[in-house]
């Protein structure tokens, strides 16, 4: 069992690698799409810690659990999968469609039953070949990583909303707005985000978290000091001068 100081030290990397790459995103995506560079977040360095928190949070839940393997034969996987899998589909074509539909319950009302009924289908076709098949690899199809996807997008879509909540209430930043965005909460979160975060979320915990998991394995333990080092005391200074001067 990891001693304290070692867990510390492998979470504290953990959560600059990724707050780290979340800020290359959003930087990236403003590049890309508004041809300009935008320092985001409240840090004037290269750190988006709410990514990082984001992760940490992400791991704690759901490392267990995806850890082990759920069959598509369990009915309860199966219905939960298979929803995530047809409301994600269903409603991206509905929002390439008819994109000025901000509010959710306008939404429902206008779609939920189609929503619905297509939702019964498919999992009531899928459940019936499944049940009926003699075929033991579609009976032990893995459905982990798609309840994984939606775990993450529930938990992303709740860490953006209490994100900019505090922002706005105590830092008086609005850092972000989708009030003219599809499928927007009060302005804080929305489909395309948090679809964003669980498809990048999902992408991270299943092919660079076991590459970190590796790397902090087989690094020793005065090597992981330097390393928080190094990235502490900046940040540290960043977060010191942000209370300072905002």
């Amino acid at each position: 069992m990891k001693k304290l100081k070692d867990v510390f030290f492998d979470n504290y990397i953990i959560f600059c690698v990724y707050a780290f790459i979340g800020w290359i995103y959003e930087v990236s995506w403003y590049l890309i799409v508004k041809h300009e560079f935008i320092n985001r977040g409240v840090l004037f360095g290269p750190f988006l810690p709410i990514y990082g928190f984001g992760i940490l949070i992400l791991l704690f839940l759901l490392r267990k659990f995806m850890s082990k393997r759920h069959n598509i034969s369990n009915v309860w996987y199966s219905f939960i999968s298979l929803f995530t899998i047809t409301t994600f589909i269903v409603t991206t074509i509905i929002e390439y469609i008819t994109p000025k539909i901000y509010r959710v319950d306008y939404f429902l009302q206008r779609y939920g039953i189609l929503l619905l009924l297509i939702n019964i289908i498919v999992i009531g076709v899928v459940n019936f070949i499944v049940k009926n098949s003699k075929n033991k690899r579609l009976k032990n199809i893995d459905v982990t990583i798609i309840m994984a996807f939606l775990l993450i997008w529930i938990i992303t879509t709740l860490i953006e909303y209490v994100s900019h909540y505090v922002i706005d209430t105590y830092f008086h930043k609005m850092l972000w707005d989708y009030s003219y965005d599809f499928l927007n909460i009060n302005k804080r979160v929305n489909w395309d985000a948090s679809r964003n975060f669980a498809i990048g979320g999902t992408f991270l915990l299943y092919t660079v978290q076991p590459l970190l998991d590796k790397f902090l394995n087989k690094c020793r333990n005065d090597s992981k000091f330097i390393i928080v080092l190094v990235l502490g005391i900046p940040m540290l200074i960043d977060f010191i001068l942000n209370v300072i001067l905002k």
